[in-house]
Formats: structure tokens, sequence, C-alpha cells
């Protein structure tokens, strides 16, 4: 993945860099679609909240109280971090369209593409590195939550008396184990991001990387 400079010879882009590239961009397409409507979604929770509570209301269906207290709750601790997830959330909104425009300016082996794509690199690894701990927290306390009413709400919405004993400790078991998969799971993915962006962030500060954007 080398490159030697040759007067006259055409510089090309190595794989390397050709990779990194399509991953940033799409890692900033996505990043971006996903970013903005959860950054709505956090800034309109308690408009959602009422919406949902006025549907709700009109309905008369077994275990509707649990259901509305399950959405106040989940949307009481979504806004309890609002003040830490929406303004890392417009930080990240920024890193995801760097990532994107250089992503596609440095497979042009365009000179500032690579300088836009390095500091969406930079940005993307602390900014998504801070943004896991509040998440988590976000995730945990709403788990609880559906652990504690979810086995409520079924029974209600069913004949209580013909569950099967231990419904409701089997019904919080299972949903808290599929939250601790989940949480697993998004870390897991954070770490190999982690990994992608020191792999690009390395490979791009290189001198012979550097030289392939020389002049162009």
């Amino acid at each position: 993945m080398g490159y030697e400079d040759k007067p006259g010879v055409p510089k090309q882009r190595s794989s390397l860099i050709t990779t990194i590239c399509i991953l940033a961009i799409v890692f900033g397409a996505v990043g971006l679609l996903s970013g903005i409507v959860g950054l709505l979604g956090q800034i309109f929770a308690s408009s959602i909240q009422s919406a949902v509570a006025n549907i709700q209301s009109a309905a008369n269906a077994p275990g509707m109280e649990f259901q509305r207290e399950a959405m106040t709750r989940a949307m009481a601790i979504a806004t309890k971090y609002n003040l830490v997830l929406i303004p890392l959330g417009l930080a990240k909104l920024v890193v995801e369209g760097l990532l994107l425009v250089g992503g596609i300016l440095a497979l042009k082996l365009n000179a500032k593409g690579r300088s836009m794509l390095l500091a969406a690199l930079f940005g993307a690894l602390v900014v998504e590195s801070i943004l896991v701990v509040p998440r988590i927290m976000v995730q945990r306390e709403t788990q609880a939550v559906m652990a504690e009413l979810m086995p409520k709400i079924m029974a209600a919405q069913q004949n209580a008396d013909k569950l099967p004993p231990g419904f409701n400790m089997g019904m919080s078991s299972m949903l808290s184990g599929a939250g601790t998969v989940a949480m697993y799971s998004a870390i897991a993915w954070l770490v190999i991001k982690i990994a992608i962006y020191i792999i690009g962030i390395s490979y791009l500060r290189k001198p012979q990387t550097i030289a392939l954007f020389d002049n162009v």
C-alpha cells in the first residue's frame, strides 16, 4: 500500500484510502439520518408524550394505565438527559457531515478532503466515546422500567388467572437479558468503529499518504 512518487506518473489511490473513504461516507450518511431523527425525538419528547397520552386516553384497553405509566417514565428518563444528549447530538451531526463531505473529497484525492476527513475522524473518536455513556444510562434506566411494567401490561391484557406461575419473573428476566445483549452489542460496535477511526487517523497522517494528496 506504499507510494513512490515518480515524475509524470499519475498518483493512484491506495485500496486502504478507498476503504477508509467509503466507510466514512457510509458512517456519515447513516449517522446524519439517524442523528437527525434521534435529535428531533429528544427535543420534542414532551410533545410526543402528550400526543401518545391523548391517544391512550381515548382507548380503554386492559392494562392501558400501565402503558401510560411506562410511556411517562420512559419520556421522563429521556428528558432528564437532554442537557447532555442534545449538545452531544448536535456535535455528532457536525462530525457526521464532515465524515460525509471529507470522505467524498478524499476519495478524489483532494488535499482539503484529507484534512477534513482527518478532523472528522478525530471528532468522531471523541464525541462517540463520550456519547456512549449517557446513552447506556438512558438504556439501562428505560430497560428497568420496561422490565417492571411489561409483565403487568401483558398480564392485564390476558386472563391473569390463566398465566403460568412465575410469568412475571420470567418476563422481567427476558427483558433484562434482551436489554443487556443490546447494550453489549452497542459497546462492541463502538469498539469496532473506534478501531476504524484510529486506523484511518494513523494512515492519513503518514507522509506517503499525505504525498498522494499533494498538489491535487
